[in-house]
């Protein structure tokens, strides 16, 4: 086999395995993607039954939930993870939630569009 047969060979044997890991790839990233999807996306009521604290700030009203205090540390863990997933803000059925100090988590209603 000659050189250039070798380089070829070598060539086609390489792309072979690249073509291997973006396949990996895509497949951990669908993975990752279902991961980070919130439980029942399309019932984000899920989270209502939390226990979240009504406040009022400098925006107005919204709600704050402690991991301490959660009545379900499971689904309060699950949703950090979203949260950490989407650079700590997210916004999942009529709420826009967002993180601050770690074991906290807030929210506040959407404001609803109005039509012109």
């Amino acid at each position: 086999m000659s050189l250039d047969e070798k380089s070829q060979k070598l060539g086609e044997m390489l792309a072979a395995l690249r073509n291997s890991f973006q396949g990996a790839i895509e497949a951990i990233d669908a993975f990752l993607n279902y991961l980070g999807k919130p439980p029942d996306a399309d019932h984000s009521e899920v989270y209502d039954k939390l226990n979240w604290e009504t406040r009022t700030g400098e925006k107005g009203p919204f709600q704050m939930l402690r991991k301490d205090n959660c009545n379900d540390t499971q689904l309060f863990n699950h949703l950090d993870a979203i949260l950490k997933q989407n650079k700590n803000h997210i916004s999942i059925g009529d709420y826009h939630y967002w993180t601050g100090d770690p074991g906290y988590i807030f929210r506040r209603k959407k404001k609803k569009q109005t039509e012109k």
